[in-house]
């Protein structure tokens, strides 16, 4: 079953209220997203987040514009942008605009690139992870520089700027806050130094060594975190962390869920990667994972944010908004020290 673990102190950062982050699902029309939007709001969730691929139907800056015309204080994000898609010069004018058009509710995505395929069927050269991941670094320091007041210049590996004044400036001051995701320590570690907001993802089973805990494990976790505040330094404290969460069951058979998300897990990293298999207590510990009645989860949630300092969270893939209500109601924006 769930287990928790103690704080540690090497990892935390200061407990921040909790914030949900959610997507439509499968969106057909103009209509449906502005509802979308809309009752995502009504629910209390803090974020609404578009995917960047191309087989996604609608493209995210464009379509995040039209649910910030359906609501008022829903926060826009992306989950996330792939870095190769655009020049950096241009993403910066797309992302100042939306920040300007919302009145100052845009929340940065920004990511290394990860599906090959996809890469191929555009005829996008896919680099090896290491320069995508350097090439990430400089767009995120063009974008800062972008969204300043003076004319910017940048000579790097990738990208050249010469003295360009970013416009319009997005309404959020210095920037809209940036949040990276991944699971590898470079990518963490470009996170730590440069993000508003490190999303902490699983590395993929198939890469980890006999020796390392389980990537869906509470150590792993606490691992991956000490690598964003090893690259952070000073500035740790003012990260917000998030995370996705991967399975979240209400029920009055916490036992029986379990077993079959252990179960479940089990088939899905056999079948897709061959990777090591989680644990029961892998599984037990991990902040992607809570089961049980509607206090065990949310009890759940609040100790992965003492234990971990993960405030923000995403909902499961394919779960839909409002079955995961209920937690958004109890939790959103509870303070340090709430009880579930």
């Amino acid at each position: 079953m769930p287990v928790t673990g103690e704080s540690s102190e090497a990892h935390l950062s200061p407990a921040r209220p909790i914030r949900f982050n959610t997507g439509p699902g499968r969106i057909s029309d103009l209509s449906a997203l502005r509802e979308a939007g809309q009752a995502i709001e009504r629910l209390g969730y803090s974020t609404f987040a578009l995917a960047d691929h191309f087989m996604i139907r609608y493209a995210p800056l464009i379509a995040l514009q039209a649910v910030a015309d359906a609501t008022s204080t829903l926060r826009l994000t992306q989950t996330v942008l792939n870095q190769d898609l655009r020049h950096p010069a241009v993403l910066a004018k797309e992302l100042a605009t939306l920040d300007v058009l919302s009145q100052g509710r845009l929340q940065v995505g920004l990511g290394a690139g990860w599906m090959q395929a996809e890469y191929q069927q555009a005829g996008i050269r896919y680099d090896p992870a290491a320069a995508r991941i350097a090439r990430l670094e400089e767009v995120v320091i063009i974008l800062k520089g972008l969204f300043g007041d003076a004319p910017f210049s940048y000579s790097g590996g990738n990208f050249t700027i010469d003295a360009l004044r970013g416009t319009p400036r997005p309404l959020q001051r210095p920037h809209p806050p940036i949040m990276i995701g991944g699971g590898g320590r470079k990518l963490l570690s470009v996170a730590g130094r440069h993000a508003d907001i490190v999303q902490i993802m699983p590395r993929l089973p198939q890469e980890v060594r006999p020796a390392e805990p389980h990537p869906f494990s509470g150590e792993a976790y606490e691992e991956r975190i000490g690598w964003v505040r090893a690259a952070a330094g000073d500035r740790f404290g003012d990260i917000e962390l998030g995370a996705q969460l991967l399975n979240v069951t209400i029920t009055d058979d916490p036992e029986a869920a379990f077993e079959t998300c252990f179960q479940s897990f089990g088939r899905q990293v056999r079948g897709s990667s061959g990777g090591a298999v989680p644990s029961r207590a892998d599984l037990g510990s991990s902040p992607m994972v809570a089961i049980g009645s509607l206090d065990d989860v949310c009890r759940k949630i609040l100790d992965v944010r003492d234990r971990f300092g993960i405030s923000y969270f995403t909902t499961p893939l394919g779960a839909s908004p409002e079955s995961f209500a209920p937690v958004v109601e109890r939790l959103a924006d509870a303070p340090a020290g709430a009880a579930a």
